[in-house]
């Protein structure tokens, strides 16, 4: 029998839906996968980036004047200078300097025709001393051992040691180390917080050396200075 027009219709209707649906799914399915196939890359993007950690904090390498207001001004930078009796054409070294506190200072008391030997054991300080004193042609810095203070002998006019002393496994072998340094009337000139000053003096004493004058003027830190009690 031939089936009727009625019959028909409902068929082709259901094949029709079903066409729809299948696309429908297939569509869903492609969506699907597109999406977790990206997920991973969505991931490594949104990983968050390491952050740098920060840079070392140099200590007990002293500070650069014009930095800190609170520090120049227990340091009395220019008095400082002007206590050391400094002259034209002198060599200086400057024991311990750190970052150089008083080095360009130094530098400029001693003028184009004198020199400062400035020494430190502190990679990192060294590298940015030098930094700071490459346009300065009478500054010499220098990397030393701990226990040898590194100078020529009899060149120097004055020797400083700023609020170094303490770090010295020996205050007196080192004090004998500097002497051979020394012009014959070359000096010492210790500063430091005055609650250092007891051990410096004995130190001093102990290695044979006599206080010949001292500066009482700055806020925080005696200033006193050194020679040889008797003649080398």
């Amino acid at each position: 029998m031939t089936p009727s027009r009625a019959h028909v219709a409902p068929r082709r209707l259901t094949f029709v839906l079903l066409g729809v649906v299948t696309a429908a799914l297939g569509a869903c399915r492609s969506e699907s996968g597109e999406a977790k196939h990206q997920e991973p890359a969505q991931k490594a993007a949104a990983a968050p980036v390491p952050a740098q950690e920060p840079p070392t904090e140099l200590h007990g390498v002293g500070g650069i004047e014009g930095e800190q207001a609170a520090y120049d001004q227990s340091r009395q930078p220019a008095k400082f200078i002007a206590a050391l009796g400094l002259s034209q054409g002198q060599h200086v070294a400057d024991v311990g300097a750190g970052l150089g506190y008083f080095t360009p200072r130094l530098s400029e008391a001693v003028g184009p025709t004198g020199q400062v030997v400035a020494t430190d054991i502190n990679d990192e300080a060294l590298a940015l001393l030098r930094k700071r004193m490459s346009e300065r042609k009478n500054v010499v810095v220098r990397k030393v051992s701990p226990d040898d203070p590194g100078l020529e002998p009899d060149k120097y006019d004055l020797i400083l040691l700023s609020e170094v002393d303490h770090f010295f496994s020996d205050r007196v072998d080192y004090l004998n180390r500097l002497r051979p340094a020394l012009t014959p009337t070359g000096r010492i000139a210790v500063t430091h917080l005055r609650a250092m000053r007891p051990p410096l003096v004995a130190a001093a004493q102990a290695a044979g050396y006599a206080i010949t004058s001292e500066y009482n003027e700055l806020p925080e830190h005696y200033l006193l200075f050194l020679q040889p009690a008797a003649s080398r």
